[in-house]
């Protein structure tokens, strides 16, 4: 009779384990839809859902919750993207027009002509889309983060199908590193206005104006936060994929 490894049979009983750690797990997830879920029936939640309008000048809860509530957790998210494409160049280091090339450059297989016709006439959409969905962010699903990796997006492809040559030369290097720390800048900008108000930072509701005037500002403090949010993230995530695409002749 064939006898088994220890180690096939260690790994049996860990599985196992973990199949029953998952199984308990499921069981304890609420009812999907139930309004006596814990996320419905939290007093945060409530409060974002009354007040969040009011207090946080923004008609999309998500956006209010993102960019007001938890606006602190946003900046050290797009401070953590930006960290990581310091890492990359860090390991990397950035492209250079005269010595980068990408795997598409050198290729002798290239995209069809349709393939090339295709992405010239949509491009420009890609971009268009992404800008909408940047500047409506605070009113529809959207916003800087989604915006800013459709736009991310539309280079990367233009880059893998007319090669890094060519997508370099859509969004210069100079451009990129441009507004590259514009995200975490924003924050500390729109951030250090409420401060330098008497209130805390990234406060958005100023004292005395009007209530027309107190909502027309923090508006546009949520509307800076989204463009730079999408504008810089879309930035770090093209020099991120351009970093690591591209090769070096020797």
């Amino acid at each position: 009779m064939r006898k088994f490894p220890m180690r096939w049979v260690l790994m049996v009983i860990c599985l196992l384990v973990f199949w029953v750690m998952l199984l308990s797990a499921v069981v304890d997830i609420p009812p999907m839809g139930s309004l006596k879920n814990p996320t419905n029936d939290y007093e945060v939640t409530k409060r974002y859902l009354e007040r969040g309008k009011e207090e946080a000048a923004c008609p999309n809860i998500v956006t209010a919750v993102i960019l007001n509530y938890r606006g602190y957790d946003t900046m050290g998210e797009v401070t953590v993207i930006f960290t990581a494409l310091c890492g990359v160049l860090a390991l990397l280091m950035r492209e250079k027009a005269k010595t980068s090339f990408s795997v598409m450059d050198v290729s002798p297989v290239k995209s069809s002509l349709i393939v090339y016709t295709i992405l010239r006439i949509i491009f420009p959409f890609i971009l268009l889309f992404a800008i909408y969905v940047i500047a409506f962010g605070t009113v529809s699903p959207g916003g800087g983060f989604q915006g800013g990796t459709i736009m991310a997006a539309a280079f990367i492809i233009y880059a893998l199908v007319f090669g890094l040559l060519v997508g370099m030369r859509r969004i210069p290097l100079s451009l990129r590193v441009s507004i590259e720390g514009i995200a975490p800048f924003t924050f500390f900008i729109v951030g250090l206005i409420g401060l330098l108000s008497g209130l805390n930072f990234l406060s958005f509701m100023l004292p005395g104006l009007s209530p027309y005037y107190q909502h027309f500002l923090a508006k546009v403090m949520l509307d800076l936060l989204e463009v730079g949010i999408g504008v810089g993230g879309g930035a770090i995530f093209t020099s991120i994929f351009f970093s690591m695409q591209r090769e070096e002749r020797a």
